[in-house]
């Protein structure tokens, strides 16, 4: 009962994460956020944590892809 407990606080404290970031995203200069997509592109070795933040900008990418912004 106490791993489900902390399974579910870890899974809220993501998901709050990834919609804090994702407003965030939303906000970026398109030129930083292609020149961010560049370094993703570039670096061979990720570590997990520049992973996920290249999954981010990559989904803030297809948005505004799908709103008509070819940024990425």
């Amino acid at each position: 009962m106490n791993a489900r407990r902390i399974l579910l606080a870890i899974t809220a404290c993501g998901t709050l994460l990834v919609a804090g970031c994702s407003s965030e995203l939303a906000e970026m200069d398109d030129a930083d956020l292609a020149d961010r997509m560049h370094e993703c592109r570039t670096v061979v070795d990720q570590s997990p944590g520049m992973a996920i933040t290249c999954d981010n900008y990559q989904r803030e990418c297809n948005a505004r892809r799908k709103a008509g912004k070819f940024v990425c």
